[in-house]
């Protein structure tokens, strides 16, 4: 990952890269969850910025139907 972001366009905050877990949607539906993905964190927000080659990559895994890891079920509530 290169270092394209230094401060958070939210808050002003110092970024630091991190690796987090993201949630994949499609026009409102769960599609998976990605873990271990490198993304700049907001220090004093939690904003996260993901480089392009992350994001083409995540796309990738989602259009190929990649076999997951694992599966899990989470419920899921009407407001």
């Amino acid at each position: 990952m290169s270092n394209t972001f230094e401060y958070c366009y939210q808050c002003g905050g110092v970024l630091q890269l991190q690796r987090v877990k993201k949630i994949h949607t499609w026009k409102g539906e769960l599609i998976g969850v990605i873990e271990n993905v490198p993304a700049w964190v907001c220090n004093q927000c939690g904003e996260r910025y993901y480089d392009g080659e992350v994001l083409e990559k995540i796309d990738r895994m989602m259009k190929e139907r990649t076999t997951p890891t694992r599966t899990f079920t989470v419920p899921a509530y009407v407001y």
